[in-house]
């Protein structure tokens, strides 16, 4: 080979090098996150993953990062964020065992959790006290707040744990337990999707929420990128509040519970 070719041949070797180079430059960011089946919020099934990832999603795309999400059980997506196999896991809230692991972004959306029971069950309340010597069912990994979750944890309510919605709401149905706190939009939805119409008539909620709380994105304390994501998350989030898009994707009857006081 002569030395006019072995130059043209490294011209091409380095062009080509550097056409990967500005390929990789221009090529979109992506964060994976782990997620589960919380409709209406998030849904493998429902157009744009649900109300609060379709926020997530454009939260981000205002800082030009792509977001693919994974849907597992609850539990899982919790495990797979937490060792890193995740980027992260959308939503929870703030808890102090979680807090021992994640950072969090800021708060996506509110959420109000009240008492599912049948129609057929009398029922009121105004403090913790009055719910004493019921059966109460509730979600493994959830909180319902501080003051319920200490006095479950030490047996002075009659709480009685599972591991999904799905099953909470089939024992209420079935008379195994009384009552069952949930997020109020996301509890009407499991009504629906889980029984029939004649079954979804025979439910209700009590108005009076047992807590609130906020919602947002949990990254691993390990993630070396993790506060990265949460200060792009946060500044798209930011942006997308300011261009009036992110109230247009909540539908009316939902706008109080995402509304986040700042």
């Amino acid at each position: 080979m002569t030395v006019f070719m072995m130059r043209r041949l490294l011209l091409l070797i380095y062009g080509f090098i550097a056409s990967l180079g500005a390929f990789n430059g221009f090529a979109q960011e992506t964060i994976r996150i782990a997620t589960g089946e919380d409709p209406p919020y998030s849904s493998e099934k429902y157009p744009g993953y649900g109300q609060t990832l379709y926020i997530v999603t454009q939260a981000f795309a205002q800082m030009d990062i792509k977001v693919e999400y994974g849907f597992f059980p609850w539990g899982r997506s919790y495990v797979l964020a937490k060792e890193n196999n995740w980027d992260a896991t959308c939503c929870w809230t703030v808890t102090h065992e979680r807090s021992e692991y994640f950072d969090y972004t800021d708060a996506i959306r509110r959420t109000d959790i009240v008492f599912f029971h049948l129609k057929s069950y009398s029922f009121d309340w105004q403090s913790v006290n009055d719910l004493k010597d019921i059966a109460i069912g509730a979600t493994v990994l959830f909180t319902y707040g501080e003051k319920f979750d200490a006095e479950a944890k030490e047996g002075k309510l009659l709480v009685e744990y599972a591991s999904s919605y799905q099953i909470n709401f089939t024992k209420l149905l079935r008379g195994r337990i009384q009552l069952f706190p949930m997020n109020r939009a996301m509890g009407l939805q499991q009504v629906v999707d889980l029984f029939t119409a004649e079954q979804a008539q025979l439910f209700t909620y009590h108005p009076k929420p047992l807590t609130s709380f906020t919602v947002g994105l949990m990254v691993s304390k390990k993630h070396h990128k993790g506060q990265y994501f949460i200060e792009m998350f946060n500044k798209g989030l930011k942006r997308l509040k300011a261009s009036g898009k992110y109230d247009l994707h909540i539908p009316e009857d939902f706008k109080n519970e995402y509304q986040v006081n700042e």
